[in-house]
Parts: structure tokens; sequence; C-alpha cells
């Protein structure tokens, strides 16, 4: 396992660099640490779920409000509050763009998708030197509590971790709230750090 800084600059490279080689990273984000691995790679995709102990669904971590249209249907009066309300502490569930082109692990069984848009300046940093289909899910089995501290992620999954982004020890979150926007009022799926 490589362990590096979410300040050093070379963070971002080091973090594509990873995916793109089909393995595992850890990464803080505004709301937990995620696991993330490259959704193109079936392999890497088993793999985190044997390691997370869940199929699914997982989300898909895009860089800002902008990328959604890429990958999900975004109406105008959708994306008018998308636009005020990412990046930041919400996955908003979508109607993918091209449903074939994404793995079975992150359609739920309604086909849609729950996208994340991560306030996070790591993550930002990295989405604005490139991108990718990258899958995420917060850093713990399923069942158990997410880990927010480096050392405990480090004891819990070092030999399964290809790359730590150390962003120290976050505060106590709930995790993202999932949001359903296709119905009004927006449906909250879950409850998270993110209000409507």
């Amino acid at each position: 396992m490589k362990r590096v800084a979410a300040s050093d600059p070379a963070a971002p490279a080091r973090f594509w660099q990873t995916i793109q080689a089909n393995g595992l990273v850890v990464y803080p984000t505004d709301t937990l640490y995620g696991f993330g691995v490259d959704g193109l790679h079936m392999p890497a995709i088993e793999r985190l779920m044997a390691v997370k102990g869940r199929t699914g669904p997982f989300s898909v971590m895009v860089g800002g409000p902008g990328q959604l249209g890429e990958y999900a249907l975004v109406s105008s009066q959708i994306n008018d509050k998308l636009v005020q309300m990412l990046p930041g502490p919400y996955t908003i569930v979508l109607a993918p763009r091209k449903p074939e082109a994404f793995p079975e692990p992150v359609i739920s069984p309604g086909g849609m998708v729950g996208f994340r848009v991560p306030r996070h300046p790591f993550i930002q940093a990295a989405f604005q030197q490139a991108r990718g289909l990258v899958i995420s899910t917060s850093v713990n089995r399923s069942g158990q509590p997410p880990l927010q501290d480096p050392e405990a992620i480090i004891d819990s999954f070092g030999p399964d971790i290809d790359l730590l982004i150390d962003g120290g020890l976050l505060p106590g979150s709930r995790g993202s709230t999932v949001v359903n926007p296709a119905v009004q009022p927006w449906q909250i799926i879950r409850q998270g750090d993110g209000k409507l």
C-alpha cells in the first residue's frame, strides 16, 4: 500500500494512475472516506465488492454538476437546483443517459444511478486534472460503521488498499444525503449531512 497526503500536489495524478491500473484507492470526501475503483473494469469492481462485503448498488463520483449531464438525464429545471447544491454532501439519483455504459453494481433495481460530487479540495483537484467513471462507496465492511481515521483504515484494510490519499482524521458524519429529484418535492431516500 502507498500513502500520500491529500494536500500533496502529486496526489491527483497518483489517484488516476492507480484507478487506471485497476487498483483500489481510499480517499477523503466532504463526508466520509471512500473506496474508489475504475467503473469500467469489472475485476476491479469485483475486488471492491469482496473487500466491502456488498454487491451494490454503489455510487458514481464525478467532479462537478456539469459532468452529470455526460452520464445522466438532467432536465434544465433539476440542473438549476443542482448547480446550487453541488459540489456538496449529496448523492443524486438519476436515470443514466446510456444504461448499457454502466456496470450492474451501480444500477439500482429501479434502473437509476446515484451520482456523488464531493466538496473536498482533493476531489476537486483530481477531477480538474482528469475524469473517468469512478465507483465510490464508504470505507467500511457492510453493516459496520464507516472509518474516518487513516490509521484505523490501514489496520482494517491495509493489505487490500493500493493507495491511501490521507486527508487526516475526518469529523463525524452521517454520510451524504441521498436525493431523488424525479418527484416533487424532491424525495430524501437517506438523510445524511446535506439539507434540502
